[in-house]
Protein backbone atom coordinates (compact mmCIF):
# COMPACT_ATOMS: atom_id res chain seq x y z
CA UNK A 1 0.00 0.00 0.00
CA UNK A 2 1.07 3.45 -0.37
CA UNK A 3 1.99 6.13 1.50
CA UNK A 4 0.17 8.98 1.60
CA UNK A 5 3.31 11.03 0.32
CA UNK A 6 3.75 8.23 -2.54
CA UNK A 7 0.09 8.71 -3.21
CA UNK A 8 0.54 12.85 -3.99
CA UNK A 9 3.62 11.76 -6.34
CA UNK A 10 1.50 9.67 -8.42
CA UNK A 11 -0.87 11.55 -10.93
CA UNK A 12 -3.27 9.60 -13.59
CA UNK A 13 -2.83 11.40 -16.86
CA UNK A 14 -5.46 11.47 -19.26
CA UNK A 15 -3.32 8.84 -22.12
CA UNK A 16 -3.95 5.90 -19.71
CA UNK A 17 -0.06 6.16 -18.34
CA UNK A 18 1.28 6.95 -14.81
CA UNK A 19 2.94 9.89 -14.20
CA UNK A 20 5.23 9.84 -11.16
CA UNK A 21 7.07 12.72 -9.73
CA UNK A 22 10.93 11.19 -9.20
CA UNK A 23 13.31 13.45 -7.77
CA UNK A 24 11.27 16.77 -8.64
CA UNK A 25 11.32 15.07 -12.60
CA UNK A 26 7.98 13.97 -14.30
CA UNK A 27 8.29 10.69 -15.33
CA UNK A 28 5.74 9.23 -17.81
CA UNK A 29 5.38 5.43 -17.16
CA UNK A 30 3.39 3.30 -19.76
CA UNK A 31 1.88 -0.07 -19.49
CA UNK A 32 3.29 -2.74 -21.21
CA UNK A 33 0.74 -5.20 -22.15
CA UNK A 34 3.31 -7.76 -23.17
CA UNK A 35 4.78 -7.80 -19.77
CA UNK A 36 1.44 -8.58 -18.30
CA UNK A 37 0.37 -11.31 -20.64
CA UNK A 38 3.94 -12.86 -20.10
CA UNK A 39 2.79 -13.29 -16.19
CA UNK A 40 -0.38 -14.39 -17.15
CA UNK A 41 0.96 -17.13 -19.71
CA UNK A 42 4.16 -17.85 -17.35
CA UNK A 43 3.77 -21.88 -16.33
CA UNK A 44 3.78 -21.80 -12.50
CA UNK A 45 5.52 -24.20 -11.84
CA UNK A 46 7.27 -24.26 -15.05
CA UNK A 47 6.74 -27.76 -16.72
CA UNK A 48 10.20 -29.06 -17.50
CA UNK A 49 9.14 -32.49 -18.31
CA UNK A 50 5.69 -32.22 -20.03
CA UNK A 51 4.62 -35.59 -21.57
CA UNK A 52 0.91 -34.05 -22.50
CA UNK A 53 -0.91 -30.98 -23.24
CA UNK A 54 -2.47 -30.81 -19.65
CA UNK A 55 0.75 -31.14 -18.30
CA UNK A 56 1.49 -28.01 -19.88
CA UNK A 57 -1.83 -26.30 -18.52
CA UNK A 58 -0.20 -24.32 -15.15
CA UNK A 59 -0.44 -21.03 -16.38
CA UNK A 60 -3.19 -18.22 -15.16
CA UNK A 61 -5.12 -18.36 -18.79
CA UNK A 62 -5.43 -21.98 -18.07
CA UNK A 63 -7.11 -22.00 -14.70
CA UNK A 64 -8.20 -18.65 -13.99
CA UNK A 65 -12.35 -18.43 -14.97
CA UNK A 66 -12.69 -18.38 -18.76
CA UNK A 67 -14.31 -14.95 -18.58
CA UNK A 68 -11.24 -13.21 -16.78
CA UNK A 69 -8.81 -14.98 -19.60
CA UNK A 70 -11.05 -13.33 -22.29
CA UNK A 71 -10.98 -9.71 -20.67
CA UNK A 72 -7.61 -9.32 -20.51
CA UNK A 73 -6.59 -10.99 -23.33
CA UNK A 74 -8.82 -8.58 -25.38
CA UNK A 75 -7.48 -5.61 -23.39
CA UNK A 76 -4.40 -6.49 -24.30
CA UNK A 77 -4.34 -7.69 -27.80
CA UNK A 78 -6.34 -4.84 -29.41
CA UNK A 79 -6.22 -4.82 -33.28
CA UNK A 80 -2.81 -3.76 -33.70
CA UNK A 81 -1.25 -6.41 -31.89
CA UNK A 82 -0.93 -10.14 -31.82
CA UNK A 83 -0.47 -11.16 -28.73
CA UNK A 84 1.39 -14.90 -28.65
CA UNK A 85 -1.45 -16.54 -27.31
CA UNK A 86 -2.54 -21.14 -27.82
CA UNK A 87 -5.08 -21.81 -30.47
CA UNK A 88 -8.08 -22.10 -27.94
CA UNK A 89 -7.80 -18.63 -27.10
CA UNK A 90 -8.05 -16.76 -30.09
CA UNK A 91 -10.87 -19.30 -31.46
CA UNK A 92 -12.51 -18.62 -28.14
CA UNK A 93 -12.31 -14.86 -28.66
CA UNK A 94 -13.45 -15.14 -32.33
CA UNK A 95 -16.17 -17.34 -30.92
CA UNK A 96 -15.18 -20.07 -32.73
CA UNK A 97 -14.87 -22.87 -29.79
CA UNK A 98 -17.83 -22.49 -27.53
CA UNK A 99 -14.94 -23.41 -24.25
CA UNK A 100 -11.13 -23.49 -22.65
CA UNK A 101 -12.77 -26.92 -21.81
CA UNK A 102 -14.24 -28.37 -25.00
CA UNK A 103 -10.41 -27.00 -26.71
CA UNK A 104 -8.76 -28.97 -23.51
CA UNK A 105 -10.55 -32.25 -24.38
CA UNK A 106 -9.49 -31.50 -28.56
CA UNK A 107 -5.78 -31.13 -27.32
CA UNK A 108 -6.30 -34.29 -25.20
CA UNK A 109 -7.93 -36.42 -27.60
CA UNK A 110 -5.35 -35.83 -30.54
CA UNK A 111 -2.89 -36.95 -27.57
CA UNK A 112 -4.53 -40.37 -26.91
CA UNK A 113 -4.46 -41.02 -30.69
CA UNK A 114 -1.08 -40.17 -31.49
CA UNK A 115 0.75 -41.32 -28.34
CA UNK A 116 -1.42 -45.05 -28.73
CA UNK A 117 0.60 -45.61 -32.20
CA UNK A 118 4.45 -46.11 -32.64
CA UNK A 119 6.29 -43.06 -33.66
CA UNK A 120 4.28 -40.37 -32.36
CA UNK A 121 6.49 -38.44 -29.83
CA UNK A 122 4.99 -35.07 -28.34
CA UNK A 123 6.90 -31.76 -28.37
CA UNK A 124 6.14 -29.44 -25.24
CA UNK A 125 8.62 -26.43 -26.43
CA UNK A 126 6.86 -23.89 -28.34
CA UNK A 127 5.60 -20.47 -28.13
CA UNK A 128 4.18 -18.84 -25.41
CA UNK A 129 0.99 -20.80 -23.67
CA UNK A 130 1.23 -23.31 -26.75
CA UNK A 131 -0.03 -26.86 -26.38
CA UNK A 132 2.63 -28.20 -28.09
CA UNK A 133 2.62 -30.42 -30.96
CA UNK A 134 3.34 -34.02 -32.13
CA UNK A 135 6.56 -34.86 -34.20
CA UNK A 136 6.52 -38.42 -36.33
CA UNK A 137 9.97 -39.79 -35.44
CA UNK A 138 10.21 -41.86 -38.60
CA UNK A 139 9.99 -39.46 -40.86
CA UNK A 140 13.16 -37.59 -39.12
CA UNK A 141 15.81 -38.64 -41.67
CA UNK A 142 18.21 -37.57 -44.43
CA UNK A 143 17.68 -34.02 -45.32
CA UNK A 144 15.00 -33.22 -43.45
CA UNK A 145 14.67 -30.17 -41.79
CA UNK A 146 11.27 -30.20 -39.73
CA UNK A 147 9.53 -34.55 -39.75
CA UNK A 148 5.81 -34.78 -40.27
CA UNK A 149 4.36 -33.13 -37.55
CA UNK A 150 0.52 -32.34 -36.57
CA UNK A 151 -0.45 -29.18 -34.76
CA UNK A 152 -2.77 -27.44 -33.08
CA UNK A 153 -4.31 -24.04 -34.99
CA UNK A 154 -7.34 -21.55 -35.43
CA UNK A 155 -7.34 -21.31 -38.77
CA UNK A 156 -9.87 -23.78 -39.65
CA UNK A 157 -13.06 -25.43 -37.15
CA UNK A 158 -10.79 -29.26 -37.67
CA UNK A 159 -8.08 -27.32 -35.33
CA UNK A 160 -5.58 -29.85 -36.20
CA UNK A 161 -2.85 -29.12 -39.11
CA UNK A 162 -0.49 -32.50 -40.35
CA UNK A 163 2.61 -30.79 -42.22
CA UNK A 164 4.71 -33.35 -44.09
CA UNK A 165 8.68 -33.27 -43.14
CA UNK A 166 10.01 -31.12 -45.62
CA UNK A 167 13.98 -30.15 -46.29
CA UNK A 168 14.75 -26.49 -47.66
CA UNK A 169 11.33 -26.00 -49.01
CA UNK A 170 8.72 -25.97 -46.13
CA UNK A 171 4.95 -27.87 -47.20
CA UNK A 172 2.03 -26.94 -47.15
CA UNK A 173 -0.31 -28.14 -44.15
CA UNK A 174 -2.93 -30.18 -44.37
CA UNK A 175 -6.29 -29.04 -42.82
CA UNK A 176 -8.03 -31.64 -40.84
CA UNK A 177 -9.79 -32.65 -37.45
CA UNK A 178 -9.51 -35.02 -34.72
CA UNK A 179 -12.66 -36.93 -36.24
CA UNK A 180 -10.68 -37.19 -39.31
CA UNK A 181 -7.17 -37.99 -37.77
CA UNK A 182 -7.34 -41.77 -37.46
CA UNK A 183 -8.33 -42.78 -40.86
CA UNK A 184 -5.65 -40.16 -42.63
CA UNK A 185 -2.79 -41.34 -40.18
CA UNK A 186 -2.01 -44.05 -42.46
CA UNK A 187 -1.38 -40.88 -45.50
CA UNK A 188 0.59 -39.07 -43.18
CA UNK A 189 3.06 -41.58 -41.61
CA UNK A 190 3.92 -42.52 -45.24
CA UNK A 191 4.48 -38.98 -46.39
Amino acid sequence: MLSSQESALIVLPRSGGVRAKHDGNDVQLEPVPRLEWSLATEAHPPATEAATPASLRRSWIHTASERQVLELFRKLNGAARRLPAPWWLRALDRGDIASRAEAFKIEDEVHAILSSRPGWVFVPWVGTSEAGYWEYAPSDRGDVRMPTTIVLTDDHDGWLNAVPAYGETESLPVPTSTGKLLSLLPQVEAW
